[in-house]
């Protein structure tokens, strides 16, 4: 008789647990509610199912408790107790997860190096290249700079292409001041040679202009060539001489008193407020 005994298997934990339950007549929904967890998680202890009760630590509490309620011996029980290792295939995959984890974070953070390296190496260059086309830049007189200007002076209501081609003579004037700043040796040279004109032979034609405010004068003879050019200060007189016809281009020209060879020039038809353009002698 007491070998067939030996001979039967050994109850495990769970059928343990739920036979010592049974004989208190204790329910699982009690046990439930002493645990705190749910009658389903109770059956699968006693079913010996813990995989999917949460990490072994819970699992292991969870015992611990369930013997003191069926008084039972916490050594003698987890003499029972087989528990859940992690199988060998799920720690290889979770340690390859984790390489390959950081070899990713180390490959971002690689390109993320380069790209600012290459954002500051390229923000280098651009500097030096905007530095030095700068540098390298030199005024020119025949450029021209769309400048809007507003006419204080002049109440004309003209239609838009009027209004069109005063800007565009504006302009002009604004281009050939800037001009005169870019090259002031250029205006002094033309003012010397002026005066020493003014001394020329018989056959040559004198100008002479009176500034009583400051304006912008360029001249051209008959011969093409320029024989005044610049600013001309308030109170400046300023005598020219050449071959005529001149080819004249004066900025207010309303405040200068313009006589040819000796005669004085009427420039009151000339539109006010504008570059004016003429020949002298005037024509017609």
């Amino acid at each position: 008789m007491s070998e067939e005994e030996n001979t039967q298997p050994q109850n495990t934990l769970g059928q343990t647990l739920a036979q010592a339950r049974a004989s208190r007549n204790i329910s699982v929904d009690f046990i439930a509610t002493q645990l705190k967890i749910t009658p389903q998680q109770i059956e699968r202890i006693e079913a010996d199912d813990y995989l999917t009760l949460g990490p072994e630590t819970f699992v292991r509490g969870y015992i611990k408790a369930y013997c003191r309620i069926v008084e039972l011996n916490q050594d003698e029980v987890f003499a029972l107790y087989v528990g859940h290792p992690v199988p060998e295939k799920s720690r290889r995959m979770k340690s390859f997860s984790r390489r390959t984890e950081k070899e990713a974070n180390d490959s971002r953070l690689m390109w993320v190096s380069y790209a600012i390296l290459a954002l500051v190496i390229g923000s280098s260059i651009f500097w030096w290249w905007q530095t030095t086309s700068s540098s390298e830049i030199t005024p020119s007189n025949n450029t021209v700079q769309t400048i809007e200007l507003t006419q204080a002076e002049t109440n004309d209501s003209a239609p838009e292409s009027e209004m069109l081609a005063d800007k565009l003579e504006n302009t002009e004037v604004e281009t050939a001041e800037s001009a005169l700043i870019v090259e002031p040796s250029v205006a002094d040279l033309s003012v010397d040679k002026a005066e020493n004109n003014s001394k020329a032979s018989d056959g040559l034609s004198t100008i002479v202009m009176n500034f009583r405010e400051e304006s912008w004068v360029e001249i051209f003879d008959a011969t093409s060539e320029r024989i005044a050019f610049g600013v001309k200060k308030a109170g400046y007189r300023m005598t020219v001489a050449g071959k005529a016809p001149f080819s004249v281009v004066l900025v207010k020209h309303h405040a200068v008193d313009v006589t040819l060879d000796g005669q004085p020039v009427n420039l009151s038809h000339l539109q006010k407020n504008r570059l004016a353009k003429f020949k002298l002698p005037l024509t017609e």
